[in-house]
C-alpha cells in the first residue's frame, strides 16, 4: 500500500506530490530528505540516481525490485549498463530533459520489455544538495502488459 497520498491511484502523481511537498518553496528537495518509509510500497517502483558527467556514467543509489527482471545477473550500476529492453531504460532514457529544463518530467508510452509489449508511465524528479545544481534524481515507473497483435487476433478468432 502507498503510504503517501493513498487516495491517488497514479504512482507518478503520488511521487510528484511527495517531491513537491519536500521542496516547499525551494526549487529542489535534497537526496538526504527522501524517506523510503514515507514513500511506502511505492519505493519498490523507485530508483535514485547520482548524476555525473557524462550522464551515462550516473550511478544508481537505489533500484526498486520492479526493475530487476531483465537486468544482467551482475546488476546495473550506471545508466550505461541499462539494457534497452528493460523498464529501467524506458524510465531513464529522457534524463537529459530533466537536467536541461530543471523540472520534473513524466513520460509514458509503449515499450518492449523482453518479449512483452507494455504500456508504462514514469517520472524523473530532480534533487539538489546545494539548492541549485541537480546532483541526484528520484525516478519511478509502473507498467502493465498489453496484448500483442498475435494475441489480440487469436482471441477474436476463438
Amino acid at each position: 500500500m502507498s503510504v503517501y497520498r493513498p487516495e491517488e491511484r497514479r504512482l507518478v502523481l503520488r511521487l510528484m506530490a511527495y517531491w513537491d511537498d519536500l521542496r516547499d518553496t525551494r526549487d529542489f528537495p535534497s537526496f538526504a530528505e527522501l524517506d523510503p518509509a514515507t514513500i511506502g510500497d511505492d519505493w519498490a517502483h523507485c530508483f535514485t540516481l547520482a548524476v555525473a558527467q557524462p550522464v551515462s556514467s550516473s550511478a544508481f543509489h537505489h533500484l526498486g525490485e520492479i526493475y530487476r527482471p531483465g537486468l544482467p545477473d551482475a546488476g546495473v550500476k550506471t545508466l550505461a549498463d541499462c539494457p534497452k529492453d528493460t523498464l529501467l531504460h524506458a524510465a531513464t532514457h529522457y534524463i537529459d530533459r530533466v537536467l536541461q529544463k530543471k523540472v520534473p518530467v513524466s513520460m509514458g508510452g509503449q515499450a518492449h520489455l523482453g518479449a512483452d509489449a507494455v504500456l508504462y508511465r514514469s517520472i524523473l524528479l530532480p534533487l539538489s544538495n546545494d539548492g541549485y545544481t541537480i546532483d541526484c534524481v528520484l525516478g519511478g515507473a509502473n507498467f502493465r502488459v498489453v496484448a500483442t497483435d498475435a494475441e489480440a487476433t487469436a482471441s477474436t478468432i476463438e
